[in-house]
């Protein structure tokens, strides 16, 4: 949470300080028994990734099979550097199996996670993250580790989250007035420097910060994000290359396409379509250069 030097006066009168403490500790605590709960498998999964070599792409899945199933294909053409591993933090049981059977499609290691006890969606992503890092990116030991939302489609080469090229961290920088972290849905991190450290990609509200904001303390104080490279986002116009229909979508380092609003919302319902005629022109090896042309 927030120094408490941070805190107004009228923060005070309002014992905001106090309701801020008592509700990172009650995460904490329930966020450490989640951590404690066991998963089916893995062990054997942490044994197979001992013997991978290079970056991990921890993936966590929520509910979207066709999204998950588009990003891995794209991801065996375009980051082959990197060992993609799906955790699946669904609730609905045949959506775990649909995504259990995409996994197993495309040869992609899964792992269902135990039942994520809340329903609030940053918490949900956090406990999801922790819970990862802890049990499984912890004892496999990699050289490095990036977790990608599912919705993050890798439509051109892409080594940026796997070569870190000497610096500890990597991702899209979130800022805030006490504070900065990487966005949850893609930030790398040297597993030496993390491993070193206290881990927790819980949000810290308190502080201005979303998902992974409390490793800001752990991970990225002491670090100058002025002298890091980041990454880069922009909004861009595509045209359907079927119906002609403009839009506007986000693009992540010119070679991500973030979808957005699939998993707790029915934001990319308008994008559904797009997304299907995009899967089709790159599937028969239009280069996305020509479906978003670059721009200056």
């Amino acid at each position: 949470m927030r120094n408490l030097s941070d805190f107004g006066m009228m923060e005070w009168l309002r014992l905001l300080p106090c309701h801020d403490a008592l509700k990172q500790w009650r995460n904490d605590a329930w966020q450490a028994a989640y951590i404690a709960k066991r998963a089916e498998g893995q062990e054997r999964l942490v044994s197979e990734l001992r013997q991978q070599k290079g970056a991990l792409g921890l993936v966590v899945a929520f509910e979207q099979p066709w999204a998950l199933n588009w990003q891995l294909t794209l991801a065996s053409r375009n980051i082959p550097d990197t060992t993609m591993v799906v955790f699946d933090n669904s609730r609905r049981p045949e959506m775990r199996r649909q995504i259990a059977q995409v996994c197993l499609d495309r040869q992609v290691p899964y792992l269902a996670l135990p039942p994520n006890p809340t329903r609030h969606v940053n918490r949900s992503h956090g406990f999801a993250m922790s819970w990862i890092y802890h049990n499984v990116v912890k004892p496999a030991a990699p050289s490095s580790f990036a977790f990608i939302d599912h919705d993050m489609i890798p439509v051109a080469p892409n080594r940026l989250l796997s070569n870190l090229d000497g610096q500890v961290v990597y991702g899209l920088p979130n800022d805030s007035l006490w504070g900065w972290h990487l966005w949850a849905g893609y930030c790398a991190f040297d597993f030496d420097y993390a491993s070193r450290r206290t881990v927790n990609f819980l949000y810290d509200f308190s502080n201005g910060l979303d998902t992974g904001g409390r490793n800001w303390r752990s991970l990225y104080r002491e670090l100058d994000a002025s002298t890091l490279r980041m990454a880069k986002h922009r909004m861009r116009e595509i045209i359907d290359p079927v119906s002609g229909h403009p839009f506007t979508i986000q693009v992540i380092d010119d070679c991500w396409y973030h979808i957005g609003s699939i998993s707790y919302n029915n934001g990319f319902e308008s994008q559904f379509e797009l997304c299907q005629h995009l899967e089709a022109e790159l599937a028969a090896g239009r280069p996305w250069a020509e479906l978003c042309p670059p721009q200056g």
